[in-house]
């Protein structure tokens, strides 16, 4: 008799494990979630970014800027999108940003930081200078500075969103974009 309902009682406690345990993680993130501290993930969004699918994988971004140049190390994208002509304004430069800062938070799983900048490329001088750059931690991400950034237009952007996404305006683009 002993033995039965020792062998009883491990099936019932594995059994009630195995409902249990996952809505104590689904509670656990819904709490997360709610408090803003976490990003959950849906199915097939989710990519594990490597070296081996980087380049398929940034490839396929829907950005009007060009990619001068990517990274990744240690759970850190770095990426550079490239202008060049005059013809950009703000607005699309910060949807480029935002598109680059959701693959890298939302669609992604395994990267944490992601130091971002915008460049312009000076064909007389064969040179590029920096424009804006952003080191956006998913730690510090929030779907409201994602918001305010894609719905920035052309104006200037916000102290709260420079502070949240760490970005830096240099001079030129202060010059060229926002005060000319």
């Amino acid at each position: 008799m002993n033995k039965a309902w020792l062998v009883g009682a491990v099936l019932l406690l594995t059994a009630t494990s195995a409902i249990i345990l996952p809505k104590l993680a689904d509670l656990d993130s819904s709490v997360q979630q709610r408090n803003g501290t976490v990003e959950t993930f849906t199915g097939s969004r989710n990519t594990v970014l490597d070296n081996d699918n980087l380049v398929d994988v940034l490839g396929v971004l829907p950005l009007t800027l060009s990619i001068d140049s990517v990274g990744w190390e240690d759970h850190v994208l770095s990426l550079d999108l490239k202008l060049s002509g005059n013809d950009h304004e703000p607005e699309e430069l910060y949807q480029n940003m935002a598109q680059a800062i959701s693959f890298a938070i939302q669609e992604t799983s395994n990267v944490d930081q992601l130091l971002l900048r915008i460049v312009v490329e000076d064909k007389w001088l064969g040179s590029r200078r920096l424009l804006l750059a952003g080191d956006i931690r998913r730690s510090e991400w929030s779907y409201a500075l994602q918001d305010e950034l894609q719905s920035a237009g052309n104006f200037p952007i916000s102290d709260r969103l420079k502070t949240g996404f760490r970005i830096s305006e240099t001079e030129l683009w202060k010059k060229q974009f926002i005060y000319p």
